[in-house]
């Protein structure tokens, strides 16, 4: 019996349905890591005299319990099963929101990762908030083995902005972030893993830089939604023409 409920292949995509703590283990050993990966939220100071708080935050949406997205693997489990996964001489870039970053920075060392620098996102748009309007999320850049130098060494810690609302995920993030994290940490024809998938971000990205793609999702519906996200992009390669050499206006948006 397989661990997973359901298996999908679009050309060089891999998508799995399951448990990624129960399907990493079964698979062979990856080029690099780059995934989203669930942790509680709150709603970062929304009250009942604050009401400020919109769009996924709103109360109609969020209830402050935490459970924007199934999020149940400690970050100790989570950490060693993604170390498990790649080669030796492996990168990994762990998304994370400043009140998980240092748990999840302490569970990546435990687990042998070694650090190499803390990246980071504007989203230009901030999330209300009474003790400073939050508009940057941070990314955990780890390694595995020996350390290598990324393809784009002039590529600077911040990456700003990229389009959204692409999927129903409610913690979606640009392709382009997850296009740079990828042609920077691994060549063509690479093995990239994302085992919380969410809407398909990251395999789009691997589509547009020519790398393969595993993707473990355990939402159904976010499955089906990455399923045909990605359907759609390789079934219009058209689409990527202009992501690996972009224009100096465009480069600007990416910080």
């Amino acid at each position: 019996m397989t661990p997973w409920k359901r298996k999908e292949v679009i050309g060089g995509c891999t998508l799995y349905q399951g448990d990624a703590m129960e399907i990493m283990p079964t698979l062979d050993k990856c080029d690099l890591c780059v995934s989203d990966v669930p942790y509680k939220l709150t709603t970062g100071g929304r009250s009942k005299s604050n009401k400020t708080m919109s769009g996924i935050f709103a109360s109609h949406n969020y209830a402050n319990d935490g459970q924007l997205v199934v999020a149940t693997v400690p970050f100790s489990k989570m950490m060693t099963a993604i170390y498990g996964v790649l080669k030796d001489d492996a990168d990994c870039y762990i998304m994370s929101n400043d009140k998980n970053a240092f748990q999840l920075w302490g569970a990546a060392l435990d687990a042998g990762f070694k650090f190499h620098n803390l990246l980071s996102w504007d989203k230009i748009t901030p999330t209300p908030n009474r003790w400073y309007m939050k508009h940057i999320e941070f990314t955990l850049y780890l390694w595995k083995g020996a350390a290598k130098t990324i393809n784009h060494p002039e590529s600077k810690q911040q990456l700003r902005g990229g389009e959204r609302n692409q999927s129903d995920h409610p913690t979606e993030k640009p392709v382009d972030l997850m296009f740079e994290y990828v042609r920077n940490s691994s060549g063509a024809g690479d093995v990239v893993i994302d085992p919380f998938m969410g809407g398909g971000t990251t395999g789009i990205a691997c589509l547009r830089s020519g790398r393969k793609f595993i993707g473990i999702e355990l939402d159904e519906a976010h499955f089906e939604t990455s399923l045909n996200r990605i359907q759609s992009a390789y079934d219009n390669p058209v689409m990527f023409s202009g992501c690996l050499k972009r224009t100096p206006e465009q480069q600007g948006a990416l910080l």
